[in-house]
C-alpha cells in the first residue's frame, strides 16, 4: 500500500474558499502507518460483520480506496464539498461532491470524519446529526461536544494514529 497525496488537492479555486470557508476545506490524510492503524482497529471491532463505511470529507477518496482494499468484504464511499478535489479522482471509488449534513447516514455502519478543521458549529451540528441518524461505529479526530451525541455515544477507545500532519488521537464511538 502506498499513499500518494494528490498536489491538487490542496489548490483550491476561489470561489470554493469563499463560498465554503478555507477552514472547512482544509486537508490532511493518514499515511501508510496511519492507515494500517485503522484498518487493524476496524478489523478488531468488526471481526466478521459486514462493514459499510462512509468517509465524510473523503477528498479525492484515497483513503477509503485503500480501506476497500485492505478490510476484505467492506465497502466504502465518500462524500466531499470541494467539486475541485472530486474532479481530481484517479482511482476506482464511490465518492460524490455534496454536503455531509445533507448526506443519509442510516445507509452506513461505520463514519470517518477527519473533522478537527472544520468550524466548531458545523463540527457541533454533524455530532447532533449522527446521533439522531446513525447507528454504528463513529470514527473522529476530535473530542465531540454536542451533548446530544454524548448521551447516545459510548466511548470504545482512543488510537494514536499517524496522519500527514503529526501523530493524532483518534477516537472511536459506539452509538
Amino acid at each position: 500500500m502506498q499513499v500518494i497525496l494528490n498536489p491538487l488537492l490542496f489548490i483550491l479555486p476561489d470561489s470554493e474558499i469563499h463560498d465554503v470557508g478555507l477552514q472547512n476545506l482544509t486537508y490532511g490524510s493518514l499515511t501508510q502507518r496511519g492507515i494500517s492503524t485503522l484498518v487493524k482497529t476496524l478489523q478488531e471491532i468488526f471481526s466478521s460483520e459486514n462493514l459499510i463505511g462512509f468517509d465524510l470529507g473523503c477528498g479525492d477518496g484515497e483513503l477509503i480506496y485503500h480501506l476497500a482494499r485492505e478490510i476484505p468484504s467492506s465497502v466504502w464511499e465518500g462524500v466531499e464539498i470541494s467539486e475541485h478535489r472530486i474532479s481530481a479522482q484517479h482511482r476506482d471509488v464511490c465518492i460524490w461532491q455534496g454536503d455531509m449534513l445533507q448526506e443519509n447516514f442510516r445507509l452506513y455502519n461505520v463514519l470517518h470524519a477527519d473533522n478537527l478543521c472544520l468550524e466548531d458549529s458545523i463540527a457541533i451540528a454533524l455530532e447532533e446529526k449522527i446521533a439522531r441518524e446513525f447507528t454504528g461505529i463513529y470514527i473522529s479526530y476530535r473530542k465531540p461536544e454536542s451533548i446530544l451525541f454524548l448521551k447516545k455515544a459510548i466511548y470504545l477507545k482512543t488510537v494514536p494514529t499517524e496522519t500527514t500532519w503529526t501523530v493524532h488521537p483518534i477516537h472511536f464511538y459506539s452509538i
